[in-house]
């Protein structure tokens, strides 16, 4: 995953330091202001050009870290300028702080009791003022805390007055105080930082990976609306000759236009028919998987009788499996309730199963076709052989297109694998699910499972729950 130079993952100094210039904006005009009142005020205490240089450097130095900090900052893709711009930013706040405190070193008036007081107070104010902005990121904190508290402990101690080094050793323990609460609104803040650019991280990620799966969405549509169209365009091509094949040799196999000759010909016209019926089917079964496979199987929703299905898709085998001395068992209640489903679906699923039932079950085994009501009020049906059954693997298997198990046809065909793959497909547009129960040598009993929503409710009461 490539990100844009906007989707960079920052450091967490990078983070330290957005967050400290995002909060300068209010503070940008308001300490100039600040600054000009506290020199009007040092006039009482010296001459109106030492007020004044003292106003002009040290404004001067801070908004020159202002803009520094607030214009010159690089892009987030280049770290190397982002490292000398920092360290130029932390210098410009030092020399800044040191221009604050030399107001204490300047303007200091031995014995004047309110001119200590006021110097003292303005350092005392500025200290709390300039820690708390700019604990996010440590060097400016350091700087910001240490020159005015030197200025702030040392000068009154110096002074060998009592009463102000006592001060001294007071305002001591107020920039411990400092220092503490700094160190703790610094960590909180480094947490929340983190914390809020991993989520910008991963909200980019999420950005970036759903592109991703867009384009995938997008080319896996244009890949099936392109399987589609060929499987149409050969449907199409295949079928027009298809027809002819077996329309032609029907007509011949009866010998429409008088006897073929030889009793080969015959034969030969059984085997075209029969390879042109099966190929058809082929066509037809994988028509149907491409439709279920893309989501363009068009349901035709109306009240269907399972029992009536039952007996029509029984009728439909009856032959083949008296031939072969299988017996057919209806487990299916004469009023069984109606769901709403589709009548074409249904029988085609019912028939698939049965088919694949007939072919792996042994001559005078026997096929039941059961439809109940469990108790949950889904609508389960299907087919139970007892057949060659399969294992596990066999299992998980054969609900896959073109696969199929290991075990051996009885009637000697190899299907084409789609079978129980289509009727997985038919169960699932239907919201249901196709369970499998199968074991060697006992048989398999395949079950389409359908929710309660698909029962018709009006004609459940005279049904009895047979799960």
């Amino acid at each position: 995953m490539t990100l844009s130079p906007t989707h960079i993952p920052r450091s967490a100094t990078r983070s330290q330091l957005d967050y400290f210039v995002q909060n300068m904006a209010s503070s940008g005009k308001l300490v100039p202001l600040l600054m000009a009142g506290v020199g009007g005020i040092l006039v009482f205490w010296t001459t109106p050009l030492a007020a004044a240089l003292w106003f002009v450097v040290t404004a001067g130095s801070y908004l020159a870290f202002y803009y520094v900090a607030k214009t010159k900052q690089p892009p987030v893709n280049q770290p190397k300028a982002f490292e000398r711009w920092s360290k130029t930013v932390v210098r410009l706040n030092l020399f800044s702080e040191l221009s604050w405190a030399s107001m204490v070193l300047w303007f200091w008036v031995p014995g004047d009791v309110l001119n200590n007081a006021f110097l003292l107070g303005v350092m005392a104010a500025h200290l709390a003022m300039a820690v708390g902005h700019s604990s996010i990121y440590l060097p400016l904190m350091y700087s910001s805390l240490f020159v005015p508290a030197a200025a702030l402990v040392f000068r009154p101690i110096l002074s060998g007055d009592p009463l102000l080094m006592a001060i001294g050793c007071v305002a001591a323990v107020y920039t411990y105080f400092l220092y503490s609460m700094a160190k703790g609104i610094n960590k909180t803040s480094t947490d929340m930082l983190t914390l809020r650019d991993e989520k910008d991280a991963l909200i980019a990620k999420l950005e970036t990976e759903k592109t991703t799966a867009e384009h995938a969405r997008t080319e896996a549509e244009e890949a099936s609306q392109t399987k589609s169209a060929f499987l149409a365009s050969i449907s199409h091509e295949l079928r027009t000759p298809l027809n002819a094949i077996i329309g032609f040799s029907d007509v011949m196999r009866g010998e429409t236009f008088g006897e073929l000759g030889h009793d080969n010909y015959k034969q030969y016209a059984e085997d075209i028919h029969g390879s042109g019926r099966h190929l058809l089917s082929l066509i037809d079964d994988v028509l149907d998987l491409a439709r279920i496979e893309a989501g363009r199987l068009e349901l035709t929703e109306e009240p269907v009788d399972l029992s009536e299905v039952a007996r029509e898709c029984a009728r439909m085998i009856e032959i083949p499996a008296e031939k072969r001395g299988i017996s057919l068992v209806l487990d299916v209640p004469k009023h069984h309730p109606r769901i709403l489903a589709d009548n074409r679906a249904v029988r085609q699923l019912w028939l698939n199963l049965m088919s694949n039932a007939l072919k792996f079950t042994d001559d005078g085994g026997s096929l039941t076709l059961f439809a109940n009501i469990q108790s949950d009020g889904s609508v389960a049906f299907g087919v139970a052989d007892t057949g060659c059954g399969m294992d596990e693997d066999e299992l998980a298997r054969v609900m896959q297109a073109f696969t199929q198990g290991n075990s051996k046809s009885r009637t000697g065909e190899r299907g084409t694998g789609l079978g129980l793959a289509i009727v997985s497909g038919l169960v699932h547009a239907h919201g249901g699910f196709l369970d499998l129960q199968s074991a060697v040598g006992k048989g398999t009993r395949a079950t389409a499972v359908l929710p309660r929503a698909r029962l018709i409710q009006n004609e459940l009461q005279p049904v009895r729950d047979t799960a």
